[in-house]
């Protein structure tokens, strides 16, 4: 496979790399409609209405930019800038394990600086005008954000060689976080949910807990840096331990925390 990517024309890599994002979207949103049909599913937050035009053109612009950034990636790849090997096993997890660690303390301190009041406005709440959430807002953003998540990935790719399974495993968590964080509701039964290691892993409500209240909860995988920096929602842990998680109010309007 690696072999067959590295030879492969640059129009057609395009041509993949579009087919593969717009995939990634769909099977995003599948995953949402179905983990919001659950019978154990919890809403959290208001049903969203109808999508709106705007919603479409970000979800359509982020595709194109992560088809960028992912020729992008193949273009450093096949430079020698970024190292791939393959291989499974243990190795392979410890490596999606440190990846899932640094890129949770990358994308805490990034979507910290954007709720930075001085930034806030201009990039970040474009996200948060969609505070009712869906599957298919994790991919509502502003392009620079878009470009910035890129580019922090492929940095992090070109600092290490990481195997192909472990890179694939991690686009796959990614993408379960996200849409999950995205549904408004709280799939997770409360057995699961009471668990000493989701006090650390973060549950959907986690994020549902941002949209609606923006100062609070900015980590994506874990709540460790939450926890750390006081960040985390008050109510999250009540909330995440309860037989029927209390529903937030109307999410905030987006404005930049204090």
């Amino acid at each position: 496979m690696l072999e067959f990517l590295r030879t492969l024309h640059p129009g057609w890599c395009a041509l993949l790399a579009l087919v593969e994002n717009t995939a990634l979207v769909g099977l995003g949103a599948l995953l949402g409609h179905g983990a919001l049909r659950l019978p154990g599913a919890r809403r959290l937050t208001p049903a969203p209405g109808p999508v709106s035009g705007q919603e479409y053109a970000l979800v359509a612009s982020t595709t194109l930019i992560n088809t960028a950034i992912t020729v992008a990636g193949w273009w450093l790849w096949r430079a020698g800038v970024i190292a791939l090997r393959p291989g499974l096993g243990p190795g392979a997890i410890a490596e999606l394990i440190v990846l899932v660690m640094v890129m949770d303390v990358l994308m805490y301190a990034g979507h910290a600086t954007a709720h930075l009041r001085v930034l806030f406005p201009w990039v970040h709440r474009l996200h948060h005008v969609f505070a009712d959430a869906r599957p298919i807002t994790l991919f509502a953003l502003h392009p620079l954000e878009a470009i910035g998540f890129g580019a922090m990935w492929l940095v992090v790719l070109a600092v290490h060689p990481f195997t192909v399974a472990a890179l694939t495993a991690y686009t796959v968590l990614n993408l379960v976080f996200g849409i999950l964080g995205h549904l408004g509701v709280e799939p997770l039964p409360p057995r699961v949910r009471r668990n000493v290691i989701f006090r650390w892993v973060a549950t959907p409500t986690m994020h549902v807990g941002h949209h609606a209240e923006p100062r609070y909860n900015l980590g994506f995988y874990t709540t460790v840096w939450d926890r750390v920096f006081r960040t985390l929602e008050p109510g999250y842990d009540t909330r995440r331990t309860a037989t029927v998680p209390e529903p937030y109010r109307r999410p905030a309007a987006a404005v930049a925390p204090d």
